[in-house]
Parts: structure tokens; C-alpha cells; sequence
């Protein structure tokens, strides 16, 4: 069975024509499911209290000024301390990371246990950086957006750092490999 055929047996449409209402949250998620992103830890600090998760919800919002996009649940708590602490960094994982995604996506696990996995740095805002991640950076927030289920959190890069590397990925419920030639 094709997308198109599941999506049309949900009840979505996939011709291209205006729709007049909004596809379901079952169809939506299982055509988001089909798309490969990247991996991400999001990570904030507050005094003595850290925390952060996995997510695959981030994008660049805009170059000039330089600025994240991170879409975050509600009831996560890592989003209501970026929220307290006003900062945030997105460390995009490299593919021998999946061990870490696993430890930042594992509910109920204290955030002792999820920051004893890696290398960690506080950056210039507080908000903890990993070394080796392929790509790192530090934001302060400058606006949050509700919307749905999620709270947007746009961020100013005040800060950022890369490595070469292998990016990790998620698709269809599962992390994935760039595969070798």
C-alpha cells in the first residue's frame, strides 16, 4: 500500500486540491512519520536544575538574525524550564549518538542520569552545550508561540559549533543511518 492509498483510506486526500477542513491527527502523523529529520537534544539550565529531551521538531527560522525554531509539548517538562530560563541550546546528534537520543527520550528518567550520557558545557546563556554534537547551538529565546498540543520557542543563536560527522535521523519510528556507498 502506497502513502496516497493509506492517506486516502483515512479519509486525507493527496490530489493537491484544497481541502475544506484540515486533515486528521492520525493521517497528519502518519505522512509526518514518512519524512526523515534530523536529532536533536534540547537542553536548558536554571541554578541547579537541568533538563532537556529529544526532539525532531527544529528548524531554522531565519538567518539574519540568526534563529531556531523548537517545537516543544506542553507537558514536557524541559519546555516549561526554557521557558523559566530564557534559553535553550539544540545539539544536533551524530549517528553514534543514538544511545544519547534513547537516554533524552526515555519518560520519567531524572535528568542526572540523561546528562551523565556525553560531554556537557554550560554555554554563554547557561543553557548546557554537548561536545560532539554535529552541530551546536546556543539561543535566548525571544518569543514563544502556543499552537495546539506544542509551545513554539523561537531562539537567537547567540552562539554555535560543529563538527564533521555523520547526522543521526529519525523516520517512521525509528533512528536512522546515512547509508555508506
Amino acid at each position: 500500500m502506497t502513502v496516497a492509498d493509506k492517506a486516502s483510506s483515512k479519509g486525507g486526500s493527496m490530489s493537491g486540491k484544497a481541502a475544506v477542513s484540515a486533515v486528521s491527527a492520525d493521517l497528519f502523523k502518519f505522512v509526518m512519520r514518512q519524512v526523515t529529520s534530523p536529532v536533536a537534544v534540547i537542553a536548558a539550565e536554571i541554578g541547579d536544575r537541568r533538563g532537556g529531551l529529544t526532539a525532531t521538531a527544529v528548524c531554522s527560522a531565519t538567518a539574519d538574525p540568526p534563529t531556531l525554531l523548537v517545537c516543544i509539548n506542553r507537558t514536557a517538562s524541559a519546555g516549561l524550564l526554557i521557558a523559566e530560563a530564557g534559553a535553550f541550546s539544540v545539539n544536533f546528534l551524530t549517528d553514534e549518538q543514538t544511545a544519547l537520543a534513547r537516554l533524552f527520550s526515555t519518560p520519567g528518567l531524572d535528568s542526572a542520569a540523561r546528562f551523565a550520557g556525553g560531554t556537557w558545557t554550560r554555554a554563554a546563556t547557561g543553557a548546557p552545550m554537548l561536545r560532539g554534537a554535529i552541530g551546536a547551538f546556543d539561543c535566548r529565546v525571544v518569543e514563544t508561540v502556543p499552537c495546539g498540543s506544542h509551545q513554539i520557542f523561537l531562539g537567537r543563536v547567540v552562539a554555535a559549533e560543529a563538527r564533521d560527522g555523520d547526522p543521526l535521523l529519525y523516520r517512521d519510528g525509528f533512528f536512522r543511518r546515512i547509508a555508506g556507498e
